[in-house]
């Protein structure tokens, strides 16, 4: 991928090479979802699909910013307000004036194989990407923890979305074939073995993407929040709600829904620590079972799920080669997560695909990958 970058970037700003490229991965979440924002655990990792951040600058009066995989580009003095940007080029617009607006204009050439909307944290890898780069080119001394959190805040800044440090932890510190079990109320972390022998994680891209995602997670960290003040309006022990204990869920005065968000958010962290036993233990009718039983949590008690989500897991649940599956991400479409036997990874694929298109009218897209390696800097001069 690297030498046919490097010949769109020469074709395009000339001969003179990148001042950094960095490669900048996607991330896997095995278990933990919408407990980070809750102060929770969560056990992520950097996958081996990824985006190249490749960048310079330059004397001119102007950015030129290419996103290859979009086949976009943009022109455009960066001071001037009446400029109007596409989603993509106002992510990085906005890490710039955040993190260095000092650095005027520069040369920026972004693609990568890591698919957009499949709630694989293509945008959390762009930020941290675009991060790690500015950093070579300014000379800053921030590690990767410092740019993990700096991620996560401008993120917040700048799309609005509420979320959480999983993303930008995973893709700024992971290690190859292994997840992290991260603590996100301390950010303290350990690695854990992300392969089970005989069997093989693979994402099932359901093809679905809903327009309401983001008001949904907005508002289900909102409720959260006010279950957290309920809550401590009768108990002031605790700071967030990974404190409460889940024995005193049925004790709290809750309006039915917040109860619902609380219960889900402890019983998660729970299936958190076991399936760290799972994986280290290596039980893969455990680890799916865990899955299971999460998707259910998610859809049910969250409610973060879609009918197309549910139709799969259900699907995976009872297909002899699968051990389980669950939603992944922030919901409302997306992936499902599941753990498969390695010698029925074809048949898996083939029935699931039968399936889903009988149900839904079109095809899954199946994602196969292997647990890698963090960001890392391939070029700096």
């Amino acid at each position: 991928m690297i030498p046919h970058l490097l010949q769109i970037w020469h074709s395009t700003f000339g001969m003179e090479r990148p001042a950094v490229i960095v490669r900048t991965p996607g991330r896997v979440n095995i278990i933990g979802e919408h407990t980070d924002y809750n102060d929770g655990w969560v056990m992520p990792g950097a996958i081996d699909r990824y985006l190249v951040v490749m960048m310079k600058r330059h004397d001119g009066a102007n950015h030129h910013w290419i996103a290859d995989d979009l086949r976009d580009q943009v022109i455009f003095n960066i001071h001037d307000p009446n400029t109007s940007l596409p989603r993509w080029a106002e992510y990085i617009a906005g890490v710039i004036r955040l993190y260095t607006p000092e650095i005027g204009p520069v040369q920026l050439l972004v693609s990568g194989n890591l698919p957009v909307g499949a709630g694989l944290s293509s945008s959390s890898a762009l930020v941290c990407g675009l991060l790690m780069a500015l950093r070579e080119l300014t000379g800053k001394q921030d590690d990767h923890e410092t740019i993990a959190l700096t991620a996560s805040r401008f993120e917040r800044k700048i799309t609005g979305l509420q979320g959480g440090i999983m993303d930008q932890f995973a893709i700024m510190l992971s290690r190859p074939g292994q997840v992290m079990l991260l603590d996100c109320k301390s950010t303290t972390y350990q690695f854990l073995p992300a392969e089970i022998p005989g069997c093989r994680w693979l994402l099932i891209n359901s093809g679905v993407k809903h327009t309401l995602v983001d008001s949904d997670y907005n508002q289900r960290e909102a409720e959260c929040r006010e279950a957290l003040v309920h809550i401590r309006n009768q108990v002031q022990d605790y700071t967030s709600l990974r404190d409460v204990p889940l024995a005193m869920v049925s004790v709290f005065d809750l309006p039915d829904i917040l109860r619902k968000r609380v219960q889900y958010v402890l019983e998660e962290n729970e299936r958190v620590h076991q399936m760290a036993a799972a994986l280290e233990q290596q039980q893969p009718e455990v680890a799916g079972k865990l899955l299971s039983q999460s998707h259910e949590g998610l859809s049910h008690l969250y409610e973060v799920s879609c009918t197309e989500l549910d139709s799969l897991a259900m699907f995976t649940k009872q297909h002899p080669d699968a051990y389980g599956g669950r939603m992944m991400g922030g919901g409302f479409g997306g992936c499902l997560l599941c753990l498969i036997r390695a010698d029925g990874l074809e048949r898996f694929l083939t029935d699931v695909t039968s399936f889903y298109a009988g149900q839904f009218g079109f095809e899954p897209t199946p994602i196969p990958f292997e647990f890698g390696q963090g960001i890392h800097l391939i070029e700096t001069t």
